[in-house]
């Protein structure tokens, strides 16, 4: 289509980019891993969650830990008392971070507690922290700890989040599949390996209505499979790369379907 350029003179249009997304919703999401830690960006830190979406990120993952005073802590390892408990960011100080810009999906995975009244207590923080938070962030709240998570949905059933089973590398993905649907979760998160030993366990959680993410994605060939698949999103530690070979991997589906 030609256009005028404001002087009256029609100029081509120049021709669209092949490989860039073409708007629609349903390109492959890109997680940061703990958000896109480096020097100076811990993992799951506010830097690292920001880097993330600088980096082209649809949002983060991060992890979560309740405190002895009952404050939720972003660590992938459990928090001991001392000096470096001061320096991790709090759940809240995070989902300010990723409020903009709007849509910023955030994957909270509670890490699993083997007592149940620090389950109860962890189920009631994220349930106060979330209300507590305004904005506009896409909140999806996981865990591998198919109890915890129980608390944890039926805690946050009045808030606008999404519960995500997440299954280990040991555990058969179908039956992770399974559990998500019987369990009454929107999502559920696989490991690649699962995800390599049984690919047709993408298609069966879509027919039961979950939507399917998959940790941790990191090389070429393996981000342009499960892209192949029909997977929702993925995790990973690249999101640069992540970012760049979905898009063209959407870009070639689309013009095959054209």
């Amino acid at each position: 289509m030609d256009e005028s350029n404001g002087s009256g003179r029609q100029v081509a249009a120049l021709p669209q980019d092949p490989f860039l997304p073409s708007g629609r919703d349903d390109r492959v999401r890109v997680l940061g891993h703990r958000g896109a830690p480096g020097p100076g960006r811990p993992d799951n830190s506010v830097a690292a969650v920001t880097e993330a979406l600088l980096r082209g990120a649809d949002g983060a993952e991060v992890d979560v830990w309740l405190t002895a005073d009952g404050t939720l802590v972003c660590s992938h390892d459990p928090v001991v008392a001392g000096p470096g408990r001061s320096a991790l960011a709090t759940l809240p100080e995070l989902l300010a971070a990723a409020q903009q810009p709007a849509g910023v999906r955030l994957v909270v995975e509670a890490k699993p507690v083997s007592d149940p009244v620090v389950a109860a207590r962890t189920a009631t923080a994220l349930a106060d922290d979330l209300s507590a938070s305004a904005g506009g962030a896409a909140l999806t709240l996981s865990s591998f700890d198919p109890a915890l998570l129980a608390r944890v949905r039926a805690a946050c059933a009045d808030l606008p989040v999404r519960t995500a089973l997440l299954g280990d590398r040991s555990a058969p993905a179908a039956v992770v599949v399974q559990r998500a649907h019987e369990d009454g979760h929107d999502e559920v998160h696989l490991p690649l390996a699962g995800v390599l030993r049984m690919p047709e366990v993408v298609a069966r959680a879509r027919d039961l209505g979950l939507s399917v993410t998959v940790w941790t994605v990191n090389a070429r060939p393996a981000l342009r499979w499960v892209a192949g698949l029909g997977v929702d999103a993925v995790i990973t530690d690249d999101v640069v790369t992540a970012r760049r070979e979905l898009d063209r991997a959407a870009a070639v589906r689309e013009t095959v379907a054209a």
